[in-house]
């Protein structure tokens, strides 16, 4: 039997999932991404269930939130990313600060992330006050003070003022490009000096708190904390932050040691064939030839997944025919669903209620984040085409969830034929 060739199209967690497990199951893998996803916009948690059902149900419970089991292969694709850590079975959940003042959990996290659970009972941490637009550390020491893991654990929060940025113009700076000026081994030397002047001014303390700025490239959060001997460690970030820019290097890093190359193309495309599929991509003749192809293209959010009622197609007059409110970005053989059910014609020219149905209500997802392929658990479309990630119709919109489908969609890939 020919070695099996597998086209990922999408290099977010699900698509280079996707392409690590493929590779590992001994496939040639081609791997072709037309730009930044929602994967490089994270804040830094990565999730498995969505945060806010694990908040809910601690609540319920009044137990403190443990680790479950990850599904097969994520623990071995996050050893070989090396950017996140995930806590085993049965540990506690990771506790992160938002930028807005709150702490939340999270089964895994960007290593340059402070997990608040690492701080002992009583301890007292420390938030230098340094002018920056995505950092407040009045308003946020404020707001953490009323946290009921904070206050149940007897956490002191101190704002302590700091001399933080070396040049002149870094307060304005985004924070990614400031993060990326700690790489480098003398910032890093400097910024540990003012850091531990600010501890022995401000006296024994147990953890410092600071903003996405502690490097994308090397892990200088856990440098200073093992030359400090104390945990330091940021905030999630904002959309486009640091933690995006690391899960790239660390993407490159991970395909340089799988031998992949990351094509940058648009892929306009994907159509069954005698062969396998043909996949049409962007000022490429003739189109490419596959095996199987994971659409790992992301949803709603990233662009995988674009709204387009009848009425987008008016002009001055009214479309002339009706449509589905959602398709693909590409031209491939799926269908969508939302909320259980494939999608139809829709019957208004304006498509869905968006009022009504877009949102989140309670707990269950709006349209806009529920849309995606239908597909099966494994991602199957039809015989070699699967979905993954965000692109999954129904799927939790988490980091972790999108890697476990990655693993299944191209597992179940390389082991069937094309029928």
């Amino acid at each position: 039997m020919t070695e099996r060739i597998v086209f990922v199209v999408g290099a977010g967690a699900a698509g280079l999932a996707a392409a690590w497990a493929a590779a590992r199951h001994g496939a040639t893998v081609r791997l072709v991404d037309s730009g930044s996803g929602v994967s490089a916009l994270v804040g830094g948690a990565a999730d498995h269930r969505p945060w806010e059902e694990i908040a809910r149900a601690v609540a319920l419970r009044g137990q403190t939130p443990l680790a479950g089991e990850l599904p097969a292969g994520v623990a071995d694709f996050a050893a070989d990313l090396d950017l996140w850590s995930l806590p085993l079975a049965e540990e506690p959940l990771l506790r992160l600060a938002t930028e807005a003042g709150r702490l939340r959990t999270a089964r895994g996290a960007d290593s340059a992330l402070l997990d608040w659970t690492q701080i002992p009972a009583g301890g007292r941490v420390i938030l230098p006050r340094a002018i920056r637009s995505e950092w407040d550390a009045g308003s946020l020491a404020r707001s953490l003070r009323e946290d009921t893991y904070v206050r149940s654990r007897g956490l002191k929060l101190e704002v302590v003022d700091a001399k933080l940025f070396k040049l002149q113009g870094e307060e304005r700076i985004a924070p990614a490009d400031l993060a990326l000026r700690h790489d480098e081994p003398q910032r890093l030397a400097w910024l540990e000096m003012r850091l531990g002047q600010l501890v022995a001014e401000a006296g024994a303390s147990d953890a410092i708190l600071l903003g996405p700025w502690l490097g994308v490239r090397s892990p200088v959060a856990s440098v200073l904390s093992k030359n400090l001997g104390l945990v330091v460690g940021e905030v999630l970030s904002g959309v486009g932050g640091a933690a995006g820019l690391r899960f790239e290097f660390a993407r490159e890093r991970m395909l340089a040691k799988l031998g992949i190359e990351l094509q940058l193309a648009c892929v306009e495309a994907v159509e069954p064939v005698e062969d396998g599929y043909a996949l049409s991509i962007e000022g490429r003749q003739p189109p490419e030839i596959a095996d199987a192809v994971v659409l790992a293209i992301g949803g709603v959010a990233a662009g995988g997944v674009v709204y387009c009622a009848p009425e987008t197609r008016a002009g001055r007059d009214a479309p002339d025919r009706g449509s589905r409110a959602f398709k693909l970005s590409l031209d491939a053989p799926v269908d969508l669903r939302a909320h259980g059910k494939r999608l139809d014609v829709t019957s208004s020219i304006h498509g869905p209620r968006m009022d009504d149905c877009a949102w989140p209500i309670d707990a269950d997802p709006g349209l806009l984040e529920a849309v995606g392929v239908d597909c099966d658990p494994t991602g199957r479309v039809l015989p070699g085409l699967y979905a993954a990630g965000d692109a999954v119709g129904d799927a939790p919109r988490t980091v972790l969830e999108a890697v476990a489908s990655g693993i299944r969609a191209a597992a179940a890939a390389c082991l069937t034929e094309i029928d």
